[in-house]
């Protein structure tokens, strides 16, 4: 219940901890954010055994241990946020650095599949790809319409996806220090602070790069079948999309005082709370469709090919075996899979 104590600041932990104590709905879900964290940890652990032990620990393997670790650093730095309310700018800040590292690998892992960028130029060559995705193509149909793949095109897509990689961190360093001049106050939205801003610029930023991600994955998913490329572009795309625009919602809900006061804690640091606490549950179930799409062996697959697409049209999200007669070789390809 709110009373005159009630604040927008965020309490220190010798304040929040006696207030939570006996509160017992509150006590429930540490103890399952907890849990949650300490499984994440124990599968992040148990794929770099698998990685280590299948595909040995080349410079692929590390890549693939590289954006593995963005679900464990993403919910410890939500169970900081948590624990310690005051951390919150700065595990966000940790959190982002890491999230744009893993994007620039993805997107490099996904080329790689083809080769290379002229490779990848080389195979869609006389092919028109899609322009006309989300987020833009309800607002820009008329104007994004199917076009050859060039290298140009490709870098213009690159250049969209991983522009979220510089602008991201440097906007949250810059609300960093707005915060230590007390110019910046996480889920304040008013016209007259810095933080509705940053927000709207990370959230154009954000747009953009799905954008760029959206067109290569659209045009690359038919052709990646084989090594669950769907699986893994949402495990590392979803957290990219709530860590930017589930804040944004949690902010605008606490600006119309939703949710209320209890004890001294105002509605943006119950609203961050619940936020974290919602980017934890989250990011639990994206580290375990992460596990599914990464746990396989990928030294026997082959390079896609076209008939390759073909054959992989139907089979998004299932184990494959193929054994095609006609194409020798494609033939007795398997991935394996470790419970």
């Amino acid at each position: 219940m709110a009373n005159s104590s009630c604040s927008n600041a965020y309490p220190s932990t010798d304040v929040l901890y006696i207030e939570v104590q006996d509160d017992l709905a509150s006590i429930v879900l540490f103890v399952i954010v907890c849990f949650m964290v300490v499984v994440c940890l124990g599968v992040y652990a148990e794929e770099l055994i698998f990685l280590r032990r299948v595909n040995g620990w080349g410079t692929k393997s590390r890549r693939v241990a590289t954006i593995l670790g963005l679900h464990p650093v993403t919910i410890i730095s939500a169970f900081l946020a948590v624990m310690v309310p005051k951390s919150t700018l700065f595990v966000d800040f940790v959190a982002s650095c890491y999230l744009t590292v893993c994007y620039y690998t993805f997107f490099n892992i996904v080329i790689g599949y083809f080769g290379d960028e002229n490779k990848m130029v080389e195979y869609f060559q006389g092919d028109k790809i899609q322009t006309s995705v989300p987020p833009c193509c309800c607002c820009c149909c008329c104007v994004l319409k199917p076009r050859i793949l060039t290298l140009n095109s490709l870098l213009v897509f690159k250049y969209l996806t991983l522009q979220v990689v510089y602008v991201r961190p440097i906007l949250l360093f810059i609300a960093l220090v707005l915060w230590t001049d007390g110019k910046f106050v996480s889920g304040l939205i008013s016209a007259d602070t810095s933080y509705i801003y940053i927000m709207v610029l990370t959230s154009v930023s954000t747009l953009f790069s799905l954008y760029g991600t959206f067109v290569v994955h659209r045009a690359s998913a038919p052709h990646l079948q084989q090594y669950r490329i769907m699986n893994k572009f949402l495990s590392i795309q979803l957290v990219l999309v709530l860590s930017n625009m589930q804040g944004l919602l949690f902010s605008s809900l606490a600006a119309n005082g939703i949710p209320g006061c209890i004890q001294s804690r105002g509605p943006i640091p119950r609203a961050n709370a619940l936020n974290h606490f919602a980017l934890i549950i989250e990011t639990f179930l994206l580290c375990l469709l992460a596990r599914r799409a990464y746990r396989m062996d990928e030294r026997n697959i082959p390079k896609p090919t076209k008939s390759h697409a073909k054959d992989f049209a139907v089979t998004a999200f299932t184990d494959v075996i193929v054994k095609e007669p006609s194409c020798p070789h494609m033939s007795d390809v398997t991935v394996i899979e470790s419970s």
